[in-house]
């Protein structure tokens, strides 16, 4: 799926929703009452609608104090690019350049241990349309928490060719066992749907590999279309052709193609002519009332995968999923799975209904492990999909909390990998891969829920977080003093600035609400985003996970995403567009009895992200923020003095206190200065911070301001520097002195003469065990000669 042959699906499902509107109480009851709404998810309809879900007095609802890696105020980015890092994550995957989307293949390289992860790519997005250059990108990961740079694996060939492919969209990836023709055997085989050269429309190529994978530079059929949407025995709406999924089927090959509210079945013996799987056109189609089974909406599909799991007893299924959005019957874009066998034709047969793979509003163009020949099945799959949704997405998401633009340039995150098994009773179970993920070690909190603080609406503050890392895991356990069923709701909640989200769980039914608002988004985008699609309540699905006394919620937040994790293995995904990276953290629950009880651990995961502050050895400064270029002119040092300590070139971040608005310059003229030693960010109130700058910064200073007989430059958000550290102090030398660099090498022709008064910069440091003052870049002067 891409933006292009998305947008008039996504204005007819965004005028589907908006014409709900917003409603008023009477009319939200009247709703509820209709589809069996627990009343303790509507208890907070009213609170949430006139208010933020955030408490009024948070320093975070401001948009002023949004984040420490903006120039204007700290609220707007004002420079975003198609490279810039506003948007990047901890630890999910993210495109390094424009857009992304649908993931197209997840396979593993035996060879080099490692797997190759391949998804839609869109160099160039300009107000929300997609240019040219429309590719397929690849990433390589061993654990599915770090990845490699990303390399094109198939180009578009826009002016190629008039059948060749102008855009490279979504599709699959099979090994050849030996009947392509043109391929080797063993070889990795790419089939794709793109826009054709000649006219625009839909069709499907394919390409082989002669690097393992790496890039797929040998077009079949001499570029030539392979299934053309134009054919009469084809796609019968004469439009979609797209999205195919290849594998291997009782020594055939059998694709599933995209094409409207069907998906077309063909079959080939070479893999370059397809016939149509079943006799004709009619007996290879499936229909949208049978991979929709069970579900009272048919709708359009995308992206179909099928793949063979073996249940937990031993026995073999095949599994169908497939993307699909049906706004008309209360459900977002998301990622649906239906269980079943296929005949000998190829042809999926269903045993069971239809369901959501994900709960959430933001899983959608997933991908799936596994083998590509369905007579050997997998015990468990590992899948991913993309953090998004068409009725916001592609609207245009702002780069600021302010509702105006420019625009971000560079959008796409995806899910955590998440192993999924098939249960006897034919339902998929989903949990994390986090294996390797780097975290802090975990902070408690446990008790009875009655005991602690109350709260609004009959319920109990059990954590209240302000200023946390934005990447932070929480795992949330309630359960009873006695066997009794759980009851009471319980209500999370994650504030960034103006935007906020929320989850309200009922385990009495089941059911729960996700809600929320993002001043990023602007018009019918923000107004779907904030009311759902439940008449102005939010999201409602129903998790599985009732007539419990004992349960887990486990919450992992990133930057762009949060995924939420049951412990009946059901989840949950949202999409989130604020590019702070400090959130606040509440958590509540009810207690009518005073028998509940909760244990909750909570810590960051993943990376740190500071601001738009780069890392050592990257002089990017795309954010304008506090400090400019952050490249390092100390060597292998140490230091001796708790005002100004040298760490190994990461900044750390302040995370006890918001960022304010630059009120203290006084008009004071803005002067860009070079900081000589690496130093703290006090606060006006002279209490050091752990902001920590990197010598060879560059910051704007707004003059000088004395605090308790010291001398500090000034710099935005009341926070200041001592003036040492960028200016220095005279100091004057008892003996002659040569200058040596910051490896302890004595510097040639540079020798200071005695009694010469020397500007130094900070305390002294350690090279080498001995103790030098900094007096210049990348030159230092023994402390003993002053």
């Amino acid at each position: 799926m891409i933006i292009n042959k998305l947008r008039l699906a996504t204005s007819i499902a965004v005028t589907a929703i908006l014409s709900v509107g917003l409603v008023n109480m009477k009319a939200v009851k009247v709703f509820a009452s209709t589809t069996n709404i627990p009343s303790t998810l509507l208890e907070q309809v009213k609170n949430t609608q006139a208010t933020s879900t955030a408490d009024e007095n948070d320093p975070l609802l401001d948009g002023k104090y949004v984040s420490n890696g903006y120039s204007d105020n700290g609220y707007t980015f004002l420079k975003p690019s198609d490279t810039s890092s506003e948007r990047t994550s901890s630890f999910h995957l993210d495109t390094q350049e424009g857009w992304s989307n649908d993931l197209q293949t997840i396979v593993f390289d035996s060879e080099n241990k490692e797997w190759n992860i391949y998804y839609l790519h869109t160099e160039k997005v300009v107000n929300g349309d997609t240019g040219a250059k429309q590719n397929w990108e690849r990433v390589t990961t061993r654990d599915f928490i770090h990845f490699s740079k990303p390399n094109i694996a198939i180009a578009d060939l826009k002016g190629d060719i008039g059948d060749a492919w102008s855009s490279a969209w979504t599709g699959s990836i099979i090994t050849n066992q030996g009947n392509i023709s043109g391929v080797p055997k063993g070889a990795k085989v790419a089939y794709f749907s793109g826009l054709s050269n000649k006219d625009n429309q839909q069709n499907i190529w394919a390409a082989w590999s002669d690097d393992n994978g790496k890039t797929f530079s040998h077009p079949l059929n001499d570029k030539k279309i392979i299934l053309d949407h134009y054919w009469p025995w084809t796609s019968i709406n004469r439009s979609d052709e797209r999205d195919p999924s290849v594998f291997y089927w009782k020594n055939k090959l059998i694709m599933y193609a995209a094409e409207g509210d069907k998906i077309g079945v063909y079959k080939s013996e070479n893999g370059l002519v397809w016939s149509n799987a079943n006799t004709n056109q009619a007996n290879s189609k499936l229909s949208s009332d049978l991979f929709f089974k069970g579900l009272s909406f048919e709708a359009p599909v995308e992206c179909p995968a099928v793949r063979s799991m073996k249940m937990t007893n031993g026995s073999t299924k095949q599994v169908l999923f497939f993307g699909a959005k049906a706004p008309q019957a209360g459900q977002t874009t998301g990622t649906y799975y239906i269980v079943g066998h296929l005949n000998d034709q190829g042809l999926f047969v269903p045993e069971t209904n239809a369901k959501r793979m994900d709960q959430g509003t933001d899983y959608y163009g997933a991908n799936f492990t596994g083998s590509d020949d369905l007579t050997q099945a997998d015990d468990s799959l590992i899948t991913m999909g993309w953090v998004g949704n068409w009725n916001y997405t592609n609207s245009g998401i702002k780069a600021n909390q302010s509702g105006f633009s420019p625009n971000s340039t560079r959008l796409g995150t995806y899910t955590l990998a998440r192993k999924i098994t098939l249960n006897n009773d034919l339902t998929i179970s989903s949990s994390p891969v986090t294996e390797n993920l780097e975290k802090d070690p975990d902070k408690k909190v446990t008790g009875t829920v009655g005991n602690q603080p109350a709260s609004k609406n009959n319920y109990y503050e059990l954590l209240n977080l302000t200023q946390q890392p934005v990447n932070s895991k929480f795992n949330l356990h309630f359960s009873t003093k006695n066997s009794e069923n759980y009851q009471g709701a319980v209500k999370i909640s994650f504030t960034q600035g103006k935007d906020s989200n929320f989850i309200i769980f009922d385990p009495a039914t089941g059911k729960y609400r996700i809600a929320g608002q993002s001043s990023e988004l602007s018009g019918d985008a923000a107004d779907y985003y904030k009311n759902g699609l439940a008449s102005g309540l939010g999201y409602i699905n129903d998790s599985g996970l009732k007539g419990i006394n004992d349960f887990s919620i486990t919450a992992f937040t990133d930057k762009n995403v949060i995924e939420l994790f049951f412990s009946n293995g059901q989840t949950a995904t949202l999409a989130r567009f604020c590019v702070n990276n400090v959130q606040d953290v509440k958590v509540e629950a009810q207690d009518e009895n005073k028998v509940n009880q909760f244990d909750i651990a909570y810590g960051q995961v993943g990376t740190k992200l500071v601001g738009f502050e780069q890392q050592s050895g990257n002089t990017d400064n795309t954010g304008g923020s506090l400090t400019g270029n952050n490249t390092q002119n100390t060597g292998s040092t140490s230091n001796d003095d708790t005002t100004s300590n040298v760490d190994s070139g990461k900044v750390e971040n302040e995370p006890g206190k918001p960022k304010q608005p630059a009120d203290h310059t006084n008009g004071k003229k803005v002067k860009k200065r070079t900081v000589m030693h690496d130093a703290f960010i006090y606060t006006t109130e002279e209490k050091r911070t752990s902001y920590k700058l990197k010598a060879g910064s560059i910051v704007r200073t707004y003059g000088i301001k004395k605090i308790n007989g010291k001398r500090y430059y000034v710099l935005t958000n009341k926070r200041c520097i001592l003036a040492a550290n960028i200016s220095g102090t005279k100091r004057k030398l008892k003996h002659n002195a040569f200058v040596y660099d910051n490896k302890a090498k004595r510097i040639k022709k540079l020798l200071l003469q005695k009694k010469s008064a020397v500007r130094t910069y900070g305390a002294a440091i350690k090279i080498n065990g001995k103790k030098y003052y900094i007096v210049g870049k990348n030159a230092f002067v023994k402390k003993a000669n002053f």
